[in-house]
């Protein structure tokens, strides 16, 4: 099972965002295998629906950003969409990939022993969708190692009375008015905060509440850019996590996470048995 408080025992959780996606794949196995390499203990990963009801991983509504392809995926049937291949949406060289059912990805990480955010992407009208998203989850014996993310909390709350032993996990942009009332309305057991709104005092609030803190972080360039101006985030980040204020990071570079995690003195937490 996944244990999503680490920082009860000077552990942190990595998780690569789209797997190891820095060096130029994103939500396909190579991804995924270079982020569990690289010791992440999870990964986010992202959700669609074809026309013809696939659940598929793949970030964009659209899918002329990163894959062969032209045009909405909720109006093209997987059979069409699985001819197309990957590509790095910056640029860089990759070897292309097939854009994969849900399922498959859920056994190929099952496979690595590598645990999963799912963000839930798409609208809907009625519970068919979660119900799938479950049924997948509970068919690959991935349902207590994953973690339903999104930015619809009204989604979240929905999965988590579908299935109660779900975790789920808010995520969150803002400087929130009161962040446990928040996190608990939905029935979160996680809240990602993205910088720069993270705060000391939303993490004890948090943590108070026995509600877990995920921190999601832009690449390292981004803040090597802003020390260089006098700005230096990351002895922050520093002090965060030395109070055990963080359980899990989250960032495309999960190689860059592991060494600064452990140059703090702490431990990532290894891949669970699953």
């Amino acid at each position: 099972m996944l244990e999503i408080l680490p920082s009860r025992h000077g552990q942190v959780l990595i998780c690569g965002h789209r797997g190891h996606s820095i060096e130029g794949h994103e939500n396909t196995r190579p991804a995924l295998r270079r982020a569990a390499e690289l010791g992440a203990a999870l990964c986010e990963i992202d959700l669609r629906i074809t026309a013809d009801g696939q659940l598929i991983v793949f970030h964009d509504d659209i899918l002329d950003h990163s894959s062969t392809g032209t045009g909405l995926i909720a109006r093209e049937n997987y059979d069409k969409i699985c001819k197309f291949r990957t590509k790095n949406r910056h640029g860089l060289t990759i070897e292309p990939q097939q854009i994969e059912k849900f399922e498959d990805i859920l056994s190929y990480s099952r496979a690595l022993g590598l645990s999963l955010i799912v963000e839930i992407k798409d609208k809907f009208v009625d519970d068919d969708y979660l119900q799938n998203v479950i049924k997948a989850l509970e068919d690959s014996a991935m349902l207590d190692h994953v973690l339903i993310s999104s930015f619809d909390y009204v989604v979240l709350r929905d999965i988590k009375r579908l299935a109660p032993t779900i975790k789920i996990m808010g995520i969150n942009y803002h400087h929130l008015v009161d962040p446990v009332a928040t996190a608990e309305t939905a029935m979160m057991n996680m809240l990602n905060t993205d910088y720069p709104q993270f705060s000391n005092a939303l993490a004890e609030k948090l943590h108070a509440a026995d509600i877990a803190v995920s921190h999601y972080l832009p690449v390292p360039s981004h803040f090597e850019l802003r020390r260089g101006y006098g700005f230096d985030y990351l002895a922050q980040l520093e002090a965060f996590l030395v109070a055990g204020h963080i359980d899990m990071l989250v960032c495309d570079d999960v190689a860059w996470m592991v060494d600064f995690v452990t140059k703090c003195g702490l431990k990532p937490v290894k891949k669970a048995k699953i």
